[in-house]
């Protein structure tokens, strides 16, 4: 079982290597593509949240920019899961391969882009003051958010095989999560709204990674217990419905 495991991952890297420099070949800018949507949406709602927010907000830029990154992976990764199976059924039907190395190669090839954001938030915090140290612990918070992230994209590839719009329907729901999300404005806490958002998987990995590395907080153990059982139990329940259904795909495609 480790050898499979083993096999799957190497697998996955090497698609997700080949898939980013299929991307940036020919390109002229390169990786800068990848940083350029988020940083123009940066620059807009740093002004309208900036508005919104009456600047209240300790260290904004830094509140708004990592709260975008990390929602962009979430939605980058799983609006393309939607679809993966069906993009690769050439594949999956001539070649005996784990279908599952497809959405993990997914979630590493926007791992890599999110390398790359990273690196521009710790350009902020030194501009802004922050002490970049607590840098080292993104990798911890992020790894729970990557095995959340996919977990629901092996439910969302899944479901994709058997819901043709779900693409679209993933869209839409994506736009109403961003503004459910605290992303460019903060919930006053003992409100309804704060109270609701506690339901939103997306407001505690950006809650915590927010408190701890822009603001030198440290969380509560319920927090971060909390955010590492959801990470483990989202991941457990998509792998475990991702390969009851696997065996279908082929048929289904």
């Amino acid at each position: 079982m480790l050898k499979n495991i083993k096999k799957t991952l190497r697998l996955s890297f090497s698609l997700a290597v080949a898939q980013f420099k299929l991307r940036n070949e020919g390109s002229y800018l390169g990786v800068f593509w990848y940083l350029l949507e988020p940083l123009s949406f940066f620059v807009i709602l740093l002004f309208l949240g900036g508005i919104i927010s009456n600047n209240s907000i300790e260290k904004y830029p830094l509140y708004l920019f990592l709260g975008l990154i990390m929602f962009n992976f979430f939605l980058a990764v799983t609006s393309s899961a939607t679809s993966i199976i069906g993009n690769n059924s050439g594949y999956i039907k001539s070649i005996k391969i784990n279908p599952e190395a497809f959405v993990i190669a997914l979630a590493m090839l926007f791992s890599f882009s999110h390398i790359f954001e990273i690196i521009i938030f710790a350009f902020f915090m030194y501009f802004y003051g922050a002490n970049l140290l607590l840098l080292i612990f993104y990798p911890v918070i992020f790894f729970f958010f990557f095995l959340f992230v996919l977990g629901l994209s092996f439910l969302l590839a899944t479901l994709g095989v058997y819901l043709v719009d779900l693409n679209n329907v993933w869209q839409v729901a994506g736009r109403f999560l961003f503004f459910a999300t605290p992303i460019f404005y903060a919930l006053p806490k003992n409100t309804w709204l704060f109270w609701l958002s506690k339901f939103n998987p997306l407001f505690h990995y950006t809650s915590i990674a927010r408190d701890i590395i822009i603001y030198g907080a440290i969380p509560v153990f319920y927090g971060l217990f909390l955010v590492a059982a959801i990470s483990v139990a989202i991941f457990l329940a998509g792998f475990f419905v991702f390969k009851k259904n696997e065996s279908k795909f082929a048929e289904k495609i």
